[in-house]
């Protein structure tokens, strides 16, 4: 199994180690709502002609990203994805090479998908270098480099893609490919953070919350970590979820709680103590600025 997949939660006892959270992070949709799926006969799309592209997509959208409750039809998503992609469009090319990374209609092949991710990188696509910065520093599909995994990070991060932010400040934060530097890797999460990227939020609380690259804020490490858990960042609904089990302050539970409070769900006593009115809250929470 891809190591990228299995990448999990952080564990907040770790002070040497920021949040990984999932690859997948990266590989969402980049446009904006789809409409209802009508799924017109794709024959009777041109890709070349604009208007119809751009039909194409929605299409495909629609079919692929639906309510809570439906099931998706991969197979007509990728359907109107491998549609567009041959006709050159870069999000569509992201889009199959998804499917192929995670198995989605197709059977799982990672090197389809890195070369369509390459196809969208090569096509301008910031998500698509990311990826392709991804593959290459798990060697997925492709023979593992972190030199080629920071070229194509630092080249989407240039074009102000979020999570290669956050990912080369996880290159920074393990050494990998470069010398180890937790301040560098404080400054890539903090640029990450900034672009709205939910695993920079998260990863930038560590930092404040240990001290680690930055001077110690409890207050600053909550405000950030309870922005992540509102981005419904996996990894932090985790972690808040198991955090009496961790090694935090008083002060920091205490200031989650109070921003629990703020925003309406958490009526209880402000003790730093994760009880089930907390986990409740947190519940609530997760998600909620999406």
């Amino acid at each position: 199994m891809s190591t990228r997949i299995v990448l999990a939660a952080v564990v907040l006892l770790a002070f040497n180690l920021a949040a990984t959270g999932d690859a997948f992070a990266q590989k969402t949709k980049t446009k904006g709502s789809t409409p209802e799926v009508t799924q017109p006969q794709s024959n009777t799309l041109d890709p070349y002609d604009p208007d119809d592209l751009e039909e194409i997509l929605d299409e495909g959208d629609a079919a692929y990203f639906v309510e809570d409750g439906q099931d998706p039809d991969y197979e007509y998503a990728f359907e109107m994805y491998s549609l567009a992609a041959e006709a050159g469009d870069g999000y569509a090319m992201n889009r199959v090479a998804l499917m192929y990374d995670r198995g989605e209609f197709v059977a799982q092949d990672y090197g389809k998908a890195f070369d369509w991710y390459l196809k969208a990188a090569e096509a301008g696509l910031p998500a698509g270098q990311s990826n392709v910065g991804s593959m290459y520093h798990s060697g997925d599909g492709v023979a593992q480099s972190n030199a080629e995994a920071l070229h194509w990070y630092r080249l989407a991060a240039g074009n102000g893609y979020g999570y290669a932010m956050y990912a080369l400040g996880d290159m920074y934060l393990a050494g990998d490919g470069v010398t180890k530097d937790a301040e560098e890797a404080t400054a890539w999460y903090q640029k990450a953070s900034d672009a709205g990227e939910a695993n920079g939020h998260w990863s930038l609380s560590l930092r404040y919350l240990y001290g680690d690259g930055v001077g110690k804020d409890t207050q600053r490490a909550a405000e950030l970590g309870y922005l992540a858990l509102t981005n419904g960042l996996q990894v932090a609904w985790d972690e808040f979820k198991d955090i009496r089990n961790a090694d935090t302050s008083p002060n920091y539970r205490r200031a989650i709680q109070e921003m629990l409070k703020r925003d309406g769900f958490y009526t209880g006593t402000i003790d730093g103590s994760f009880g089930p009115a907390t986990q409740r809250a947190i519940e609530a929470a997760f998600g909620s600025a999406l």
